[in-house]
């Protein structure tokens, strides 16, 4: 698709039980499997968007907010908020689900780039993404000091 194409975003859902492999010694979920997770489902709604495959270009900061336990259940949320040429800034949720009381609690929020990619592995243009309601044009001004953030760490980084 070309990148002059407006496309609306659409929001992946995923879910998991929490079970002892993913946790740690004091029963919460281990912060690298929550990662996983969110780069998954993040992957899933870049894919969905773009109609491409994607790789991960890298990961905005993920603060913790609620612990999540063995035995919980959590969902993830993931809608793309920002395009550029060939990336996507895809904002990811994550709420717990406490199997005792079924209370939903937002747990934390991750932004992480994706770039469209051939089956040559050469980056390929994505679809602008359409704004529809006042929170896209909020998130996709957060997607846009998000974008600069990672190039500046790219600019960075080629300097040491």
């Amino acid at each position: 698709m070309p990148n002059d194409q407006l496309k609306e975003a659409i929001e992946v859902t995923n879910s998991e039980l929490v079970i002892p492999p993913h946790t740690n010694h004091i029963g919460t979920i281990f912060g690298g499997r929550v990662l996983e997770l969110m780069d998954m489902t993040g992957a899933m709604a870049a894919m969905r968007f773009a109609g491409e495959d994607v790789v991960t270009a890298s990961m905005d900061a993920v603060d913790f907010k609620k612990p999540i336990q063995l035995g919980d259940m959590i969902e993830l949320k993931a809608k793309v908020i920002h395009t550029a040429r060939t990336s996507m800034v895809v904002k990811v949720d994550l709420f717990r689900l406490a199997h005792a009381d079924s209370q939903k609690d937002f747990s934390c929020r991750g932004y992480l780039v994706f770039v469209a990619i051939t089956c040559d592995g050469n980056p390929k243009e994505v679809p602008t993404l359409k704004l529809v309601t006042d929170d896209d044009n909020k998130f996709w001004a957060i997607g846009e000091r998000i974008k600069q953030r990672a190039k500046e760490r790219r600019i960075r980084d080629a300097d040491d």
